[in-house]
């Protein structure tokens, strides 16, 4: 059974680009919007008036992410005013995760999972929740062992994602705490952005590369996976542990992001970048 790809097109402006054009988290963050409209189109609803049986607030939250760009089309590469299209097929597991798979222009692919939440008790306390009102399914079937949640808990017990393999060389590691600003890095639902997540990975292997003395202004993306395993409150503070690897002209970084107010780790990353 295949369902139909939502599509959509973007025309890049000033509020979906950086000084080097269409980066990560800005992909991520209308790529992420993209697959949330493809859900509620799949459910035939918007996604904000989605509740539990007892009346709480149900969000389609990111557990997992990858990202794939190709080395002649970096995201750099995309300017003002180029039209990006994303097409967006959805599976569904048990009315509680959704997989979107997502081609974008020039062959940039990513792999998103989200899985249906309630905050029972702040963001810091993120409880399943299958909304009662959606059902999805029509969406083709997610199989078990097909679900990203099977990648992402096992990369909690070994804390690595599979994106750094054999033959790189450890240069250093680095933490960088953060205090999020709760003007800034939230969503409409008072969670902590998951696109933002990427800014402060960002942030972390700017300040590793230059605390080991390694040159390389211009990382550009080739490969990323994440795993999200809680969010923050607004008032905390984040420590991004980051991890540097070498190889050629390409750079790899490991991360581990934990909230102060208990230690808990809510977030691993790996990325490929070209220097």
């Amino acid at each position: 059974m295949s369902a139909p790809a939502w599509e959509c097109d973007l025309v890049l402006g000033l509020p979906h680009t950086s000084h080097r054009g269409f980066s990560e988290h800005h992909l991520l963050k209308f790529a992420g919007h993209f697959q949330w409209n493809a859900i509620a189109a799949a459910a035939g609803l918007p996604l904000s008036s989605l509740r539990t049986t007892a009346g709480a607030e149900v969000y389609a939250s990111f557990y997992y992410i990858e990202v794939i760009v190709p080395d002649d089309a970096p995201l750099e590469s995309f300017r003002l005013d180029d039209t990006v299209h994303f097409a967006i097929s959805l599976r569904a597991f048990k009315n509680i995760a959704i997989e979107g798979r997502v081609a974008v222009s020039r062959g940039v692919a990513i792999h998103f999972a989200n899985i249906f939440i309630t905050p029972e008790k702040g963001n810091s306390r993120l409880r399943v929740a299958p909304p009662a009102q959606a059902d999805f399914s029509s969406l083709p079937l997610l199989p078990n062992d097909e679900n990203p949640f099977q990648l992402t808990r096992a990369a909690e017990e070994s804390g690595v994602l599979d994106v750094i393999g054999d033959g790189w060389e450890r240069a250093g590691s680095f933490d960088h705490r953060y205090a999020i600003d709760a003007d800034r890095d939230t969503n409409g639902a008072g969670l902590v952005y998951f696109a933002n997540y990427i800014a402060f990975m960002d942030t972390a292997e700017r300040l590793a590369l230059q605390s080991l003395g390694i040159d390389a202004p211009m990382r550009s993306l080739r490969r990323r996976r994440i795993a999200y395993y809680g969010n923050a409150e607004v008032s905390d503070t984040i420590t991004v542990h980051v991890e540097v690897f070498r190889r050629e002209a390409s750079l790899a970084f490991r991360y581990r992001i934990t909230r102060d107010e208990d230690g808990a780790m809510i977030a691993l990353s790996e990325a490929i970048k070209a220097r």
